[in-house]
């Protein structure tokens, strides 16, 4: 049994996943010249001067063709990393709110995380039920405010009281960090990341690069570690199904 939480981080990531297919597919395409029929004198034949006009200036080469569709695989693929981060993140949100929802021990749900609500905030909120969803994504806000990833699936792991194999966090954990270097720094590796996750082969200040490898492993590795989530929050019955 799943969670429909489970289900619709699935989607999500089947969204993502199908993009990076698409874009393959449009490579081999744009190399084959399906793109380019010399039916005009543009870079690819359904360039349209008036509409495209950043394509228009571009040469009428294959090289040129070549260097547009790599910009838009590693567009994509950086694109995957921060989408399927952030699927996982509504994840852990949806089921933060599920389990408020559905009643845990209060002392190991809260910890160390607190939030108080003025009178004004709970009559804007209007019922309880909002009340519990906002409780939730306080405590997540928390979490992610210490600006570890690691820290916030361990404690993700606390609250909910349950038992991840070490190894499924430390094989998801880089991608979720090269997140964080996109987002925060450009895409560069530094010293501490090199260090950390010598199997990524990043250089120090340099962009890392994300290749086939490192994306599909992206998406097995998280895949792995929400779905061992889920499994144990079913068999837990920590959310109403």
């Amino acid at each position: 049994m799943k969670t429909k939480h489970l289900i619709k981080f699935l989607s999500n990531s089947a969204h993502l996943d199908a993009d990076l297919e698409f874009v393959d597919i449009l490579k081999v395409a744009v190399s084959d010249g399906a793109l380019k029929l010399n039916a005009s004198d543009l870079v690819f034949d359904h360039v349209v001067k008036v509409k495209h006009k950043k394509l228009a200036k571009r040469a009428n080469t294959d090289h040129s063709r070549k260097l547009v569709v790599n910009h838009l695989k590693g567009s994509i693929r950086a694109a995957f990393i921060k989408g399927i981060y952030e699927a996982a993140s509504v994840y852990f949100q949806d089921i933060l709110k599920a389990v408020v929802k559905k009643g845990i021990n209060t002392d190991r749900l809260l910890g160390e995380h607190n939030k108080n609500f003025s009178c004004k905030e709970i009559i804007e909120l209007g019922s309880y039920a909002k009340i519990q969803d906002a409780i939730a994504l306080a405590i997540f806000r928390q979490l992610e405010n210490e600006r570890s990833t690691k820290a916030l699936l361990e404690k993700m792991i606390k609250k909910l009281g349950l038992t991840i194999a070490e190894e499924l966090i430390t094989d998801a954990l880089p991608y979720f960090e090269i997140r964080h270097k996109l987002v925060h720094a450009e895409g560069k590796a530094d010293r501490q990341f090199c260090v950390n996750f010598p199997n990524i082969e990043a250089e120090e200040d340099k962009p890392i690069r994300l290749s086939f490898k490192i994306v599909t492993e992206a998406n097995d590795t998280i895949i792995a570690l929400i779905k061992e989530f889920d499994l144990q929050i079913v068999a837990n019955n920590l959310v109403s199904t």
